[in-house]
């Protein structure tokens, strides 16, 4: 399947906006985001080699020995950073107002490197005390640092062209989505989906199981392998193919509630490849933590279809039910399972 392609060039830092090749583009945009939740974006901002780079230190840190990359797991973590080992994850009935967890029990069958804000001790919401505000847990590898920093600053640029596209398809300024008070949660994840003939799994275990993303959107970078699934309105499974330099972008949770279903958020999936690793990085943009998330004006209609949301608490509570460190059933599952 071929979703949509979106030049993101009119809506760069620095490009007045409104303008008309903006609005017609964001025109597109909420078409796409009508039809299926998810487009192809071009003009993104992100130089190939940067992106390059951070997928060379990508594949370093994974292959690391298990040890070594379990020393910075996310469990030792105040604020949810660190390495997710394989089967550690259950996304699989992670869906909005679909929860299955219980029902399907087996994680994921990948590895991740979470990553979000570099928050110092100094930084107000550490003081306060803020969930999901601290330090990163980084590995010990030359140059993964500077990677890192170079490709995240580069694809939070990304996002803010989207934000701004999906401003101005709503009918408000262009800087409403990145102008909230507070600071937007951009946490970037790092993931590895080992070839599907080293795996022996067990019923219902996928790569990335059926799942929304939680935020209000996603931008995703892969290296082309393939896997993604994308549920159609249809409930028809599609994979998506994705052109080389473009990223694919898709709404979450609470951009949903934000524009009552006007836009939902697709559940999607990934399969691992045979013969093949894959690696993918997704950018997940989430808002200020204690913005409370409720029906916009331009969406507003006879029926008000979700109840006001906190955007840090709905964060967490999903992390709650699909990672084995904060989720004791799943936890006693793969205890039983790696035994």
């Amino acid at each position: 399947m071929s979703l949509p392609v979106i030049d993101l060039t009119p809506f760069a830092t620095g490009t007045p906006l409104p303008n008309t090749e903006a609005t017609s583009t964001a025109a597109l945009i909420d078409a796409a985001l009508r039809e299926t939740g998810f487009f192809v974006v071009k003009g993104h901002g992100v130089d190939p080699s940067v992106k390059q780079a951070f997928f060379d230190a990508m594949k370093a840190f994974f292959a690391l020995p298990l040890e070594k990359k379990e020393a910075i797991t996310i469990g030792n973590s105040p604020c949810h950073r660190g390495y997710v080992g394989f089967a550690s994850e259950t996304l699989e009935g992670a869906i909005a107002g679909e929860e299955r967890i219980g029902d399907v029990l087996a994680g994921d069958m990948k590895e991740t490197l979470d990553t979000g804000g570099e928050h110092g001790p100094d930084h107000p919401e550490v003081i306060a005390g803020t969930p999901l505000h601290g330090p990163n847990q980084f590995p010990e590898l030359p140059g993964f640092r500077d990677a890192w920093d170079s490709y995240r600053a580069a694809v939070v640029e990304t996002a803010l062209r989207v934000q701004r596209s999906l401003a101005l398809a709503l009918g408000l300024e262009g800087t409403f989505f990145e102008n909230q008070p507070g600071e937007t949660m951009y946490h970037l994840r790092l993931i590895h989906y080992p070839p599907m003939d080293r795996l022996t799994p067990e019923p219902g275990q996928l790569g990335c199981g059926a799942h929304t993303d939680y935020g209000t959107i996603t931008v995703l970078a892969d290296d082309g392998v393939g896997g993604l699934q994308v549920r159609m309105r249809s409930g028809e499974w599609v994979d998506v193919v994705v052109p080389d330099d473009h990223f694919v972008v898709n709404i979450g949770d609470l951009m949903a509630i934000w524009t009552n279903d006007r836009w939902v958020s697709n559940p999607h999936r990934v399969v691992n490849q045979p013969n093949t690793d894959r690696y993918s990085s997704p950018l997940f943009v989430t808002p200020p933590f204690h913005l409370r998330i409720e029906t916009l004006p331009t969406c507003r209609d006879e029926t008000l279809r979700h109840d006001p949301m906190i955007s840090g608490p709905y964060l967490l509570s999903r992390f709650d039910g699909t990672h084995s460190y904060r989720n004791d059933l799943l936890e006693e599952h793969n205890q039983q399972t790696t035994v």
